[in-house]
């Protein structure tokens, strides 16, 4: 886990490393400003990691506790409300299924459509999971399909979580971790006018997204 004031104080030493005067002058006029700037463009750092990775979970969380499956028309599908800082699925498992969905496709995707036909329909052995929308608002999951006869139970159900900075980001991936820095520190150079900052710290914010090695020494 890296704490919100650990996240900060890595784009602030970015900034400073790369270039020490356009850095101080912004660092000198008001620190505080500084962070409340970071602060504003943290989330959409972490979203930016959480969408362009290429491996690896940023931000992962349990919500095992509160994942309530409903069945629906007692054909082995149903659907799981989706909790309001859901990004994307890591991984659900249901009782009865021989592996976990890792993937959650678009409720319009081939995939998705393919499971309302009993002739293309995935099974338990290859479950498929798709977001959709319930008829009284808010998203959900739908699940497709349980072996007949199984009740709807969750065994497990990780997911990529928004960023909250009471609560930093969990997990153990420090490349993640480091590229959500990048990409912050990229992001507070263009709100500044520095192009060639922000396309410098976006340039390793991606090969660290795409595990790719890094040369630079102030990386």
């Amino acid at each position: 886990m890296i704490t919100a004031e650990q996240l900060r104080s890595k784009v602030r030493q970015l900034v400073n490393e790369l270039d020490d005067d356009a850095a101080v002058s912004l660092l000198d006029e008001d620190t505080k400003a500084l962070d409340r700037h970071i602060d504003a463009l943290m989330p959409d750092a972490v979203l930016l990691v959480q969408n362009n990775k290429g491996w690896g979970a940023l931000n992962p969380k349990s919500a095992l506790l509160v994942a309530v499956p409903t069945a629906e028309n007692g054909e082995g599908t149903g659907y799981i409300p989706l909790p309001d800082d859901f990004v994307q699925l890591v991984s659900l498992r249901m009782e009865g299924w021989g592996r976990p969905c890792t993937r959650l496709y678009a409720a319009n995707s081939n995939m998705a459509l393919m499971q309302h036909d009993r002739y293309t329909r995935s099974g338990g052995v290859r479950p498929v999971c798709s977001e959709d929308v319930l008829p009284a608002g808010g998203r959900c999951l739908r699940y497709w399909w349980l072996p007949k006869g199984t009740q709807p139970v969750v065994r497990h159900f990780v997911y990529e979580a928004r960023y909250d900075a009471a609560k930093g980001l969990s997990g153990t991936d420090e490349a993640l971790h480091k590229a959500v820095a990048y990409y912050c520190a990229a992001l507070l150079m263009g709100l500044f006018g520095r192009g060639d900052m922000a396309s410098h710290f976006m340039n390793v914010a991606a090969a660290l997204c795409a595990n790719v090695e890094q040369t630079n020494k102030k990386q």
